[in-house]
């Protein structure tokens, strides 16, 4: 039986939580990485179960109200201090972490294997990460991090409006930030490189076209170049001047243009077929490139 990680259901589990949907995520070597949404509207009633030992870190954002907890490692009792919104926590999976919850659960549980810091060491040419440097039961300040983790929140309200390769984005670079922060990762410790070739970028573009739902994983991307996550995402970004995600949105609002111009299709057709969950996010998304509906801007061009 294959084991799992510490993330969705399993976590919930061990949490005491009724719902911990998951936003899980493959790098070029294989390594997944996943984000859990941890909510309980009560404490914990007595300590949680010791979460099962991995070679792997949990990576805890603080959403919501200040948070007073116990902490157990390895069956001993570690002090902590309050977690405040915005900050981070970190719990090495292989001290068998288990807890006891004085205040509400409001957090976004990142999951990150040995795995997934190897491969950012790697792409960074730096020497790997044995350890990460933090001191348990107490948080900081990252206000990266923080950013990062925040702009994940809406694909849990709203995961029909974020495509997979903003989630992917989004969740690797915090995991490179981590590196940096906590393992000495320095970020431009590769030299600098050119964009794509011609026909990497080529490549990329058609697949993207092929799929504007913008399902297509980071990581295929990359292995169809064949390069890392976090070097094609570069890459890319040199070659193009924006993310692949941007890049995506771009091309999305720009057939829809071309299809405004008919009179034949309903708004919410049009957003269907541009990879839109529905009018409403693409009305949104338009709105956002070019300051106008897309039905003022349709009456426009008509007129």
């Amino acid at each position: 039986m294959m084991k799992t990680g510490a993330y969705g259901k399993s976590l919930g589990q061990h949490l005491h939580l009724t719902s911990a949907p998951a936003l899980v995520c493959k790098t070029i070597n294989k390594a997944l990485v996943a984000v859990t949404r941890c909510t309980l509207n009560a404490p914990t009633h007595g300590p949680t179960s010791p979460i099962p030992s991995e070679d792997a870190y949990m990576v805890v954002l603080q959403t919501g109200q200040r948070s007073h907890r116990e902490l157990w490692l390895d069956g001993k009792p570690v002090r902590t201090q309050p977690l405040h919104p915005g900050e981070v926590v970190l719990h090495d999976l292989r001290r068998r972490p288990a807890f006891k919850m004085y205040t509400p659960i409001d957090s976004l549980n990142f999951y990150v294997p040995h795995q997934a810091l190897n491969a950012c060491a790697d792409d960074a040419n730096a020497r790997r990460i044995e350890e990460l440097d933090f001191t348990p039961g107490v948080g900081s300040s990252e206000r990266i991090l923080a950013g990062l983790g925040n702009a994940l929140l809406p694909a849990f309200h709203y995961p029909d409006h974020v495509s997979r390769l903003f989630v992917e984005h989004v969740t690797f670079a915090f995991v490179a930030q981590v590196a940096h922060a906590f393992g000495g990762i320095k970020v431009n410790e590769r030299p600098a490189r050119g964009g794509l070739a011609p026909w990497q970028e080529r490549r990329v573009q058609g697949l993207m076209e092929a799929n504007l739902g913008g399902e297509i994983p980071l990581a295929m991307l990359a292995a169809e170049c064949g390069l890392s996550v976090s070097h094609f995402s570069r890459a890319f970004r040199q070659s193009t001047g924006t993310s692949p995600h941007r890049w995506l949105m771009r091309r999305r609002v720009e057939l829809a243009k071309e299809r405004l111009r008919e009179r034949k299709l309903s708004l919410s057709e049009i957003a269907l077929s541009c990879g839109f969950a529905d009018q409403s996010h693409f009305t949104r998304v338009f709105t956002g490139f070019f300051g106008t509906s897309p039905g003022s801007w349709r009456r426009s061009q008509l007129t």
